[in-house]
């Protein structure tokens, strides 16, 4: 809980604490809410290994420019009811799903047997979420938003290098 608390402090102080309203409306329900939604993740590194610290809301995990694939992602949320994900990864292809609720970690991929992730898929419940993939010999994906999202590409030898997610 103590790890929760600290990633929802430290994503809302990447993605605003504002409790923002819409001009003239006097509600600020649903635009606080999506201020309280957090996701935060750090990735598994070829030739590095676990990046050091989680990122969150939309701050980039993995690396860029240096040919290095993420291997393996982990992902916790706050505020979001949860997240749902999984991996294509090279020479396996389409991992399960797995599903877990706010506060506990969800990992995709795998480590130790230098397999790529080609593309991850999300699905919350809680609104939605919004990711952007580098993918190698191609660069940024670009965002793509929803409830049920995929970045990436399979049948493309294409590994991605670097992620950025957010609620």
């Amino acid at each position: 809980m103590a790890l929760a608390g600290a990633l929802l402090a430290l994503g809302c102080s990447l993605v605003g604490t504002g409790t923002a309203r819409a001009a003239g409306s006097g509600h600020s329900g649903t635009a606080q809410a999506a201020a309280n939604r957090v996701i935060c993740y750090e990735a598994h590194v070829a030739g590095i290994g676990w990046e050091s610290a989680y990122s969150c809301g939309g701050v980039m995990a993995g690396t860029t420019g240096e040919g290095r694939a993420i291997e393996a992602l982990r992902f916790i949320t706050v505020g979001m009811g949860g997240l749902c994900a999984r991996a294509h990864v090279s020479t396996i292809g389409w991992q399960s799903w797995i599903c877990v609720g706010d506060n506990t970690t969800l990992e995709i991929g795998t480590t130790g047997q230098n397999l790529p992730i080609e593309a991850v898929e999300f699905q919350t419940e809680g609104g939605s979420v919004a990711a952007n993939a580098h993918l190698s010999g191609f660069g940024w994906q670009g965002w793509i938003a929803g409830g049920r999202i995929t970045v990436g590409t399979t049948g493309q030898n294409r590994s991605i290098e670097a992620i950025m997610v957010t609620a």
